[in-house]
């Protein structure tokens, strides 16, 4: 038995570890690996090198001046019955760099975007205030705007933004020269790996939970944890051995490869875990089944203390196990009805004199110890 269900065991924990292993490199696919970018932390941007070489990067620089919200980002809700609603999630900033060029003796300007939460909207108003402040300024005492660190991924800008931001150049009568650099890029705050923050952080921690899943499966094909619920049974039953349940069990009714029925219990695979019921315990049983979105397919069983225990099994399984029930458990009532579950739920005590009651008092439900 031990060996049987050991080996039961190790091949539900190896499907586990595989299906763990690739549901995380999709996941990792999905989001274009980025995790790992995170983990180690952005690349520091250079500005004057060539922005096509930090293109999807996660990246971050000391944004110098912030000069227009060019873009105001919003999303528009239609309601059920009519209406809609428009919120605003954030604003897309034109912004510069500004690096001396000591061999020309000026100054050279790079243009870029920003995007960022409409949170910092206030923020950034103010920073915008203090760039033409600095720049206005003749008299030579107005100090430039502390830099903003901001973390992001460097995306190509699209058509439509692209548009956007040419349109901001032109209002501020900027156009490319030896001084003036333009990078279609948008320093992209809200999004990783291609995916908005939140929803990038749900996905990796379901990675991150499917790891710890694959990495205790990996833990049990050098354990006995498969065998737990079975111990535990026969230290609250001191009077049951080991050896009993290993007689019975090699004489069960094998269902579906995982579910062996015996006269005296039904032992069953739960996942990678053993488990185990004493029949004489048990009270009702039938096959249920839901379709739909959360389909099952499943034997119910129902105990004298009114415990219910679900065993994953075709209608056919389980109409086959049901039928050995009937054979040997005499104290059991087999199939569903709708009086049944309301006399279970609503008159315990009559459902048990259906059939248990009965068999308790003729001894049928006695059993010779091995």
């Amino acid at each position: 038995m031990v060996e049987t269900l050991r080996k039961k065991a190790k091949k539900s924990n190896m499907l586990r570890v595989i299906f763990s292993v690739i549901a995380i490199v999709v996941l990792l696919a999905v989001t274009k690996f980025a995790i790992f970018d995170v983990i180690t932390g952005p690349t520091r941007l250079d500005i004057t090198a060539d922005p096509d070489s930090y293109k999807g990067k996660y990246v971050t620089i000391d944004a110098e001046y912030f000069l227009y919200d060019y873009i105001e980002h919003t999303t528009t809700t239609t309601r059920k019955y009519g209406g809609s609603s428009t919120s605003v999630n954030g604003y897309s900033y034109l912004t510069f760099q500004s690096v001396d060029d000591y061999e020309k003796e000026a100054s050279i300007w790079y243009f870029y975007s920003i995007y960022l939460n409409k949170s910092r909207q206030q923020e950034m108003a103010a920073k915008i205030d203090e760039a033409f402040a600095y720049w206005n300024d003749e008299t030579g005492q107005v100090a430039p705007p502390d830099p903003v660190t901001i973390k992001g991924v460097w995306t190509p800008m699209d058509a439509q933004t692209e548009m956007y931001f040419r349109q901001a150049l032109g209002k501020l009568e900027i156009s490319e020269s030896e001084f003036d650099k333009m990078y279609f890029y948008e320093l992209d705050t809200k999004n990783i790996g291609g995916l908005n923050a939140p929803l990038f952080w749900v996905l990796m921690a379901v990675a991150a939970g499917l790891l710890v899943f694959a990495i205790i499966s990996t833990m049990g094909f050098f354990g006995n944890a498969y065998m737990k619920n079975i111990q535990k049974y026969l230290q609250k039953d001191s009077s049951t051995s080991i050896a009993a349940i290993e007689e019975d069990f090699n004489q069960a009714h094998l269902i579906d490869k995982t579910v062996w029925v015996g006269k005296r219990w039904t032992v069953y695979m739960q996942g990678n875990v053993a488990q185990i019921l004493s029949n004489k315990e048990l009270v009702w049983g039938y096959y249920f089944r839901r379709t739909g979105r959360n389909s099952v397919s499943e034997m119910r069983l129902y105990t004298k203390e009114k415990k219910v225990f679900h065993i994953g099994l075709s209608e056919k399984d389980t109409q086959e196990a049901l039928k050995i029930y009937v054979e040997e458990q005499p104290q059991m009532v087999v199939g569903y009805s709708s009086e049944l579950e309301k006399m279970y739920g609503k008159n315990f005590s009559q459902f048990l004199d259906l059939k248990y009651n009965p068999a308790m008092r003729e001894g049928a439900g006695e059993f010779t110890r091995l």
